[in-house]
């Protein structure tokens, strides 16, 4: 074990009050206006908590360090730069036009351009994204603290996000996010400098690195096709349900921009300490352990009792943020989309309790897949491409072309795009390696475009029923 008691002590009473603020804002809870969006009321300050400690969660930190520690710079320039530049257009304009354009979650906007079925399939392969498994493979590791196995590490985890998806709904879930928020900009500097300084700087980084150059070489280490699935699976965050429901959620289009605008500084400054941290860690580590497990191990022998308690709160912190969530957002997606649209003439009261009852099953389903992967990020990839190889195109597409869109588009876009990666994914190509996802996006494009040439549009359907 690398905690002491005085840590661990620490630890509980966050544990605590985590427990206590969940409790105190299902007092709030009403209807699904109010559990899934906070009756669309969250300012500036709460917007920017979530959707930083959302984002980053324990892919963004662990998995970051991994994949530094095993790729070098080149995560920085290809991964990180891409993502935050791919984010401008999402801040400025497809943002606000979310806080307007949709009523409460991801396919209520398919529904709108697509219809009813196409906004069924989305809520299935959406449901299946906001398991987000890839957030306990990352807690997995942070086992080595207590010395209690992965899967341990895990469960401990998941009560505590239940309890706050579960009880507070989105209010409970911003307001710790806020907290929990500055306790991993804490975490995440606290180790660097002491760090940098033991390992020589950067020419003693270099050195340490001499028998892979290639660490160090912004534009090395990576292969062009794994590149390039990184490059375009930066560009998933356009077709996340999380972002969506929290420009829905802030209170005015304005505020929301602002809160991703602000962001971005952030984001470009944790990667930075998070890319050179993995580098110090495969330098002091090498191949003895795993990159996410001698990240803990590098932390909590460099920091002081007590300070090491908040170095993991903010880490776990992170990935209860991104958990709860996504919990909530696929949760209330089953609810309202899946449950609500087949039932038909559902309380508020009742989409709530099944919001509620499904939190506790993707918890559930999400524990127990989440260590077949070895990595958090190779589990976030793979999850991520599942959701964008059906709906990136259909969403973003409906959200910005202003031409002819029909159910017939809607429904090959996401069935091609889905089908393509699951054959490639499966019966991989030997002679040329090729990432599913960047088969399946251009293909899904091109059936999206073929199939809005088909049948009429939702719009004009319903003008002409009315009329």
């Amino acid at each position: 074990m690398l905690l002491s008691g005085v840590d661990n002590a620490v630890i509980v009473i966050f544990s605590i009050f985590i427990i206590y603020v969940g409790i105190h804002f299902s007092k709030a809870v009403h209807d699904m206006e109010s559990f899934y969006l906070g009756n669309r009321s969250l300012p500036w300050s709460l917007t920017v908590g979530a959707l930083v400690a959302t984002w980053y969660g324990g892919v963004g930190t662990i998995g970051t360090v991994e994949y530094a520690a095993m790729y070098g710079l080149s995560i920085w320039l290809i991964w990180c730069v891409t993502a935050h530049l791919g984010r401008m257009p999402l801040a400025l304009w497809v943002g606000p036009r979310i806080s307007i354009r949709t009523d409460v979650t991801v396919p209520d906007l398919l529904q709108d351009i697509y219809g009813k079925g196409v906004a069924l399939i989305g809520a299935i392969f959406m449901l299946v994204y906001c398991t987000q498994f890839a957030q306990i493979t990352a807690m997995g590791e942070c086992g080595i603290a207590w010395g209690i196995t992965p899967f341990e590490a895990g469960a401990g985890l998941i009560v505590l996000v239940i309890i706050v998806a579960v009880c507070g709904g989105l209010m409970g879930v911003a307001v710790t996010d806020m907290v929990l928020f500055w306790c991993m900009c804490f975490g995440l500097t606290m180790v660097l400098p002491t760090q940098w300084a033991d390992v020589g700087g950067w020419a003693g980084l270099t050195q340490a690195l001499g028998k892979t150059p290639d660490l160090m070489d912004p534009l090395g280490g990576l292969t062009f096709m794994k590149g390039l699935m990184l490059v375009v699976v930066s560009f998933g965050v356009y077709a996340d349900p999380t972002f969506y429901q929290r420009f829905s959620a802030s209170d005015s289009p304005k505020s929301g921009r602002r809160a991703m605008l602000s962001c971005f500084c952030l984001w470009i400054c944790f990667d930075i300490i998070l890319t050179v941290t993995g580098l110090i860690v495969k330098a002091k580590y090498g191949d003895s352990i795993g990159p996410g497990e001698g990240y803990i191990k590098l932390v909590l022998t460099t920091l002081p009792v007590g300070v090491r308690a908040l170095f993991m709160i903010g880490l776990a912190g992170s990935i209860i943020s991104a958990l709860d969530g996504y919990y909530l957002s696929g949760a209330a997606t089953f609810a309202n989309d899946i449950y609500g649209r087949l039932k038909g003439n559902v309380s508020q009261k009742e989409l709530v309790l099944i919001t509620r009852i499904t939190i506790v099953v993707l918890a559930i389903i999400g524990l127990s897949v989440a260590f077949q992967f070895s990595t958090a990020q190779d589990a976030f990839l793979f999850i991520a491409s599942v959701w964008m190889s059906a709906g990136f195109v259909p969403i973003v597409g409906g959200l910005l072309y202003k031409g002819k869109k029909t159910p017939v588009g809607g429904y090959l876009s996401m069935l091609v795009g889905a089908g393509v990666f699951a054959y490639f994914k499966y019966y991989p190509l030997q002679a040329f390696d090729l990432e599913p996802l960047v088969a399946a996006l251009p293909l899904s494009y091109i059936a999206w475009m073929i199939g809005n040439q088909i049948g009429k549009s939702v719009e004009v359907e319903s003008i002409r029923e009315v009329a």
